[in-house]
Formats: C-alpha cells, sequence, structure tokens
C-alpha cells in the first residue's frame, strides 16, 4: 500500500498536511482533540477508515506533528487480506497471507482432523483463481464441497513457495502441499496425508528442511506385524513432484492390471487396445465429444522397479495424432498412430504419473480382435 504525504508551506507560520492512513484512528482523535479550542486549527475525522485528515500547524508544533505522522506511516504496514471473503486479491498476496512455517512439517491422519480457525478459511472461488481443481478432483470430485483452510508456507532458496492447504468435509479431511515459483505462478500440487477410515491403517507425510516430501503408510496385519510403505517426492524444474524413491517392507503383490475404461465405446477408428504384454497396454475408446479420445495407459519397466499410469483425454490434431494436456497439470504426451500401432512420446514432464526411472514412451502393437463368426442361416424346408 502507498502512503502519501504531501507538505506545503502556505506562510511563515503555517503549513498543510495531508495524510492517509488505515490505522491510529481513536489514537489520532485524542491527539488533535487539544486542538478543539484553537480557531486556526481545522479538521475532520471521519469514522470509517481510510480517512483523511485536513489540518494547519502553527510552525511551533509543526515539527512534533511531523514525527508522530512518520511514526504513524512506518507503523501502518500492509494487512495481509483475508482469503475467505469477496475482497479482490492478487497472486502475491495470496501466497503472502500463508503464514511462515518453521522446517520440518508433520502431517498425519489424526492431525489433519483438528478443526482450524474459521480466519484461516479459503473461499473456494478465490481458491480457484490461483490453483485449479485438479488438484483436489480425486480425493473430492464433482458434488461434493470441501472447505479449504490455509495452514502454512515455506519458501526454498529458489524463492519456490511451498503452501500447506487442508481440504475437509464431515467425512473425508485432506493435506496438500501447493507449489509456487518466485513469480507467485502455480507450478504443481499434490496430496500428502489424508485422515483414515480403517482403524489398523495410518497414513503421515510431510516437507523436510531439503524440502524433499514424504508420504507413508502404516499397516497393522492381523497377526501384528507392521508394514509400511513409504514414497519420497521433490519438486522439479520442468514444474511438477517427481518421486524419487519407494521404500516397503510388505511383499510385492502380483496382479492383473484393471483398465477402467475396458467397457467403454470402441466405434472410433483409433479405439481399441494396444498390448505389448499383461503389464504394459494402451486402451483407446470414444470421447463423448467429437475430435477426441480416451485413454488408458499403464507400464511397468525394470522388472517392475518403475511403473507408470495415466488416464485422460486426448485431443485429436490430425489424422493419427493426438495429444494430451490438461490445465494445471505440467504433464503432456502425444501418440502417433500408424502402421496398426501406437506411439507415446512425453512431451513435457509427467513424474507425477510415473516412476523417476522411466517415461511414457514406446511403440504399443494393436491388438487383433477376430471377428465373430455369423451364424449360419438354417435351412427352411
Amino acid at each position: 500500500m502507498i502512503w502519501l504525504i504531501v507538505l506545503r508551506a502556505t506562510n511563515v507560520s503555517a503549513g498543510h498536511i495531508y495524510i492517509k492512513c488505515t490505522f491510529y484512528h481513536k489514537l489520532l482523535l485524542n491527539l488533535f482533540g487539544r486542538f478543539r479550542a484553537r480557531k486556526q486549527v481545522q479538521y475532520n475525522i471521519p469514522k470509517c477508515l481510510p480517512f483523511s485528515l485536513f489540518f494547519y500547524l502553527d510552525s511551533m508544533n509543526r515539527l512534533f506533528w511531523i514525527v508522530i505522522c512518520f511514526l504513524a506511516l512506518f507503523s501502518c504496514k500492509g494487512k495481509k487480506k483475508m482469503l475467505s471473503g469477496d475482497d479482490t486479491v492478487t497472486a502475491e498476496e495470496f501466497v503472502q497471507s500463508f503464514p511462515l512455517t518453521d522446517l520440518p512439517v508433520v502431517l498425519s491422519d489424526t492431525t489433519i482432523n483438528n478443526r482450524l480457525s474459521d480466519s484461516a478459511l479459503i473461499s473456494p472461488k478465490l481458491l480457484r483463481e490461483f490453483v485449479p481443481d485438479s488438484v483436489f478432483a480425486r480425493e473430492f470430485g464433482k458434488g461434493t464441497k470441501p472447505k479449504y483452510y490455509l495452514m502454512g508456507r515455506a519458501a526454498d532458496k529458489n524463492e519456490d513457495q511451498y503452501l500447506l492447504i487442508k481440504a475437509a468435509t464431515a467425512a473425508k479431511q485432506a493435506g496438500y502441499i501447493v507449489s509456487f515459483d518466485k513469480d507467485n505462478k502455480f507450478r504443481a500440487g499434490m496430496l500428502v496425508v489424508t485422515n483414515s477410515t480403517d482403524k489398523n491403517t495410518h497414513y503421515q507425510g510431510g516437507l523436510d528442511k531439503k524440502f524433499t516430501i514424504t508420504r507413508n503408510k502404516i499397516r497393522k496385519a492381523a497377526d501384528g506385524q507392521i508394514f509400511y510403505n513409504k514414497n519420497v517426492f521433490v519438486y522439479n524444474t520442468s514444474g511438477a513432484f517427481t518421486l524419487i524413491m519407494t521404500e516397503s517392507n510388505e511383499e510385492l503383490e502380483v496382479r492383473e492390471v484393471y483398465n477402467p475404461i475396458d467397457s467403454m465405446g470402441r466405434s472410433n477408428k483409433l479405439s481399441g487396445d494396444y498390448i505389448k504384454d499383461k503389464k504394459n497396454l494402451v486402451s483407446i475408446r470414444d470421447a463423448s465429444k467429437p475430435g477426441r479420445i480416451l485413454f488408458f495407459i499403464h507400464f511397468e519397466k525394470n522388472n517392475g522397479e518403475c511403473v507408470g499410469e495415466l488416464k485422460g483425454e486426448a485431443s485429436i490434431i490430425k489424422p493419427g495424432l493426438a495429444q494430451y494436456s490438461a490445465s494445471g497439470d505440467p504433464c503432456s504426451l502425444e501418440f502417433v498412430f500408424a502402421n496398426n500401432q501406437v506411439i507415446i512420446k512425453e512431451l513435457q514432464g509427467c513424474g507425477n504419473y510415473r516412476g523417476i526411472r522411466c517415461f511414457f514412451e514406446g511403440s504399443y502393437p494393436r491388438k487383433v480382435v477376430k471377428a465373430r463368426p455369423e451364424a449360419k442361416k438354417k435351412k427352411t424346408k
């Protein structure tokens, strides 16, 4: 906020001072009260803020009042705006409204249930101006209206800001870390912890002093044995949180890949299944809008050490070429359909959907679907 003081001398014994301030209203009222009986002093102090004061001072009191004015000026620093109302807020004001937090920060499925003050509320409409809905969509789908709360903020040496946000409904509470760059532009967001509905399963996550993000799942088996699954992420310059380490003492479970779009329509000439093996496949189905396709990709490389999976909707750029990109998601993929196969290429970082040592790339041959033999018509006598 810009403070303005204009001094203009009118004669040897008087000056004209203009002050605009949002604080110390009562203080200045009391200070100016002793001038009521003096005819040469004229002032009008409205009770609303900000207010303006116009008054004339004799030369003996000029220095005293200038000192008072400057003290008020430097004391009246910009107040952080509330994020729960309808006030216009800039991206910088949004980020700076989050209180600085000492690292490390640890969140658990029990602490995330703690009730926060209404002063920490964030208006959903305001939040959508700076953070895309896709960050919260997986835990809070369409129809749910969670409340959002600011929890804290930390900044690294590159001036990237890490904001901690809580989203909550009556049934579910979740903690997120959202990253903004030094220009206060949104870069990435991810779930850190959520409450547990299973008394034998607990979740924990947080941000440490090296700005690595950890997510832990701890499960107590029926025989009392404790199993854990730990994932560690870092924020990279491509604007994504990348998985850099996975650690677990759970036994690997061999499971069949579930295709969530398998039952969707496949009338489009590109629709079908493109399969290398049971663990590496690309499934294409019809989208509800023309010029688009639904896709599901699952791959496992390096003997299952690096896994990637993504479901989405891609746009057909031209015959045989489609691209995937989504608002608020740095991931971008290219699909090239030719010679009865699809070639996948990762155009921009999709680290949120795969391990750090592998990428969405490679060719997948189209699965040949045998035509059903037509039933022979019975000869009528």
